[in-house]
């Protein structure tokens, strides 16, 4: 079974112990338990410890004039006449701590008052496994830069900080604010009780799949390269929760406007909203930055703006009946549009239009002749039940009633002439 660091730390403390009491031997015989359980976890500790046993040793030699046969260990008598040099600095105690920066040190300490290091060691397995956790969701090399400075910093003012204690340093500190900036948008949002639903700070592996997610809808949907590649193009959508699956409506309904609209429904999106195609597409991917394009236009969609898909949605359909009815050579309006898309009637439109298109000439001239406006709109909007058109189609069919009738007499007075005749 692999043995862990801190079971290796707990034999190194206490090999360090009985070096101090000068048993080298037992020292030796704990070292020996480490290795033979031993693997990539405790290797550091291992090297510690034979390093402090080696000097152990040496000292002991050294004070105790130690022959290429002595085979005695520390806490044996010197041989008779060994000597021994009773005045010499003898090792006191052998010790390790962990220091500022991530750094584990041996040190060892002579009866004279000398301390000295005997090894180090940087670990700093917490800001490690951070570090790591970052990198895995695919941070770019900038971002990691700045985190390795958050992290260095936290070490070199706290000796032994846990993993909760790094993230809170980097999720408070500037770098990760810049590169999260939709989640500081929700933050701040929700601590001035401005929260909507659904609002929630991502995780990082969240912030970066969306990412990902919104960069490519875009690709597949063959945007102009360059146009939302970078983190902060994205920061509106994250933060006004916008998901994958809404901002995908949003890129197919812009990819329509681009490459299937004709010129009608381009002319109608100028002439009723003031937007030209790359304004819808602009609008549809980032409503904030659009924003300046459609001033003092009227909004309904509540209090987020027109940040919706139906509107969106609904406006682009107006446009298609405009540019229906442009095709027949007639300007119903916005208003007109947007009645017929509100009643779900656009299927419907095309061939309104072509009917009142035909008729149209006639309505008017009847208008004229019986002192009543009338034109195709009156024929739309009594074909189609709209606002008003009740009261069109009683017009013209008092109208209708009243060419008849005097057609009629027309006739009678014909006839009559007629019968008065005679052949020449």
């Amino acid at each position: 079974m692999a043995l862990t660091k801190k079971y290796a730390y707990t034999v190194e403390q206490r090999v360090n112990d009985l070096l101090a009491q000068g048993n080298i031997a037992e020292a030796r015989a704990q070292a020996a338990n480490l290795n033979a359980g031993g693997g990539g976890a405790v290797t550091g500790a291992q090297n510690r410890i034979a390093t402090a046993i080696g000097a152990a040793q040496q000292q002991w030699d050294a004070v105790n004039l130690r022959g290429p046969d002595d085979q005695r260990t520390p806490g044996d008598q010197p041989p008779d006449g060994g000597g021994g040099g009773g005045a010499a600095p003898t090792v006191v105690n052998v010790y390790t701590k962990k220091e500022l920066g991530g750094w584990i040190r041996t040190y060892r300490q002579w009866s004279d008052g000398r301390e000295e290091m005997i090894s180090e060691e940087r670990n700093r397995s917490a800001g490690d496994a951070v570090q790591e956790m970052f990198q895995v969701v695919g941070l770019d090399a900038s971002f990691a830069a700045s985190l390795t400075a958050v992290i260095d910093n936290l070490y070199n003012t706290n000796i032994d900080p846990n993993k909760s204690q790094i993230l809170n340093a980097v999720y408070n500190s500037e770098a990760y604010k810049q590169r999260f900036k939709a989640n500081e948008i929700i933050r701040e949002r929700i601590k001035d009780g401005q929260g909507r639903p659904g609002d929630r700070m991502l995780t990082p592996a969240e912030y970066i799949a969306a990412e990902n997610q919104y960069r490519t809808i875009l690709q597949d949907a063959d945007m102009p390269e360059g146009y939302y590649d970078t983190p902060d193009d994205f920061t509106n959508l994250i933060a006004n929760s916008i998901s994958a699956s809404e901002f995908k409506s949003r890129v197919d309904t812009a990819y329509d406007a681009l490459n299937y609209a004709d010129a009608s429904v381009v002319n109608s999106l100028q002439n009723y909203y003031n937007l030209s195609k790359s304004d819808l597409v602009a609008y549809l991917l980032d409503p904030a930055r659009a924003m300046p394009v459609l001033e003092g236009r009227a909004s309904t969609a509540g209090a987020f703006g027109m940040n919706n898909r139906t509107e969106l949605e609904k406006m682009y359909r107006s446009a298609q009946v405009g540019g229906a009815a442009e095709r027949q050579g007639l300007d119903v309006g916005r208003s007109m549009s947007e009645e017929i898309v509100g009643l779900n009637k656009d299927d419907q439109a095309e061939s309104a239009f072509a009917a009142a298109g035909a008729a149209d000439s006639d309505l008017q001239r009847l208008g004229k002749l019986y002192g009543e406006s009338m034109d195709f709109k009156d024929l739309v909007k009594e074909t189609l039940n709209l606002s008003g058109g009740v009261t069109s189609g009683r017009k013209r069919r008092k109208f209708a009633s009243k060419e008849r009738a005097a057609f009629n007499q027309q006739g009678a007075l014909d006839r009559r002439s007629l019968s008065k005749m005679t052949d020449v």
